[in-house]
């Protein structure tokens, strides 16, 4: 999961709608849910003289259960 800000704007994330919507996916292929792990990444998309200008944030999920605890 993912978003984008601008140098100026002060982003308001919900981690439990992300946590919700990762887990929604992973029930469709078969498994129990989702949990995140890594932590989350930010790159700089777009330098600019004053700063980023844009910045690119991550989140990883991964699937838990179902398939992975059947093998």
């Amino acid at each position: 999961m993912g978003y984008d800000y601008g140098m100026f704007e002060s982003p308001k994330v919900d981690i439990l709608q992300a946590e919700t919507l990762a887990a929604k996916k992973c029930k469709t292929w078969g498994y129990d849910g989702a949990e995140a792990f890594g932590g989350q990444n930010s790159i700089c998309a777009q330098p600019g003289p004053y700063g980023c200008e844009k910045t690119n944030v991550s989140v990883e999920f991964q699937c838990i259960g179902g398939k992975a605890s059947q093998n």
